[in-house]
């Protein structure tokens, strides 16, 4: 369930819904052990904590739920069983600065050997659409430079409209590595084309 309109959740569609059938991929032990694992049981669990967020935290303004997020990122660092807190920030917030820094959070906040299926988590809020600010989402992944998450990425661009587009393009500006940087380039020389020709 994800707020639309405002961001008081007074009306919902099915985002929490969407989790528990279709956010149960395939995780490796050791993420099971830092309670991140959303599988059966625990994907009630992410849905309680996003319908709780919706109802507590986002109706907040934006500087104090960017605080929140901060408190949560730091007793991440001390207690890998907090990093499950981050995903509400992550899918259930508009906010462009928050989302991208709770993935950005979620992603790094795994030993070096989990670190692909925390990335492969994000993608997949990508490609199922399940974060409400995706491109927030995608531009997070793009940030990385990572030549294997850029060409995962290749096949959810169309999935993405222009204000989306333009989000991303607005959120890397010329901080972004030069892998994330060609990848870009190529994208919007695509659409450029593709705009071209109608």
């Amino acid at each position: 369930m994800r707020p639309i309109g405002n961001e008081t959740g007074a009306a919902m569609s099915s985002t929490a819904l969407d989790l528990r059938r279709d956010y149960a991929g395939e995780l490796p032990e050791s993420r099971r052990e830092t309670g991140v694992n959303v599988r059966s049981g625990q994907t009630a669990a992410v849905s309680a904590r996003l319908l709780d967020y919706w109802r507590v935290t986002l109706p907040l303004p934006v500087a104090s739920r960017r605080r929140a997020l901060d408190a949560v990122c730091a007793a991440a660092r001390r207690d890998a069983t907090v990093v499950a807190d981050m995903l509400p920030f992550a899918l259930g917030d508009c906010d462009e600065e928050i989302v991208y820094r709770a993935t950005l959070a979620h992603i790094g906040a795994f030993p070096r050997q989990a670190g692909p299926a925390s990335t492969a988590d994000a993608i997949e809020w990508v490609r199922r659409r399940l974060a409400l600010n995706c491109a927030a989402v995608f531009a997070a992944l793009l940030s990385l430079g990572d030549d294997h998450v850029l060409d995962r990425l290749l096949p959810l661009r169309s999935t993405l409209d222009a204000e989306e587009v333009a989000a991303i393009r607005r959120r890397l500006g010329a901080e972004c590595p030069e892998p994330a940087r060609i990848f870009l380039r190529a994208w919007i020389d695509l659409l450029d084309q593709s705009c071209a020709r109608r």
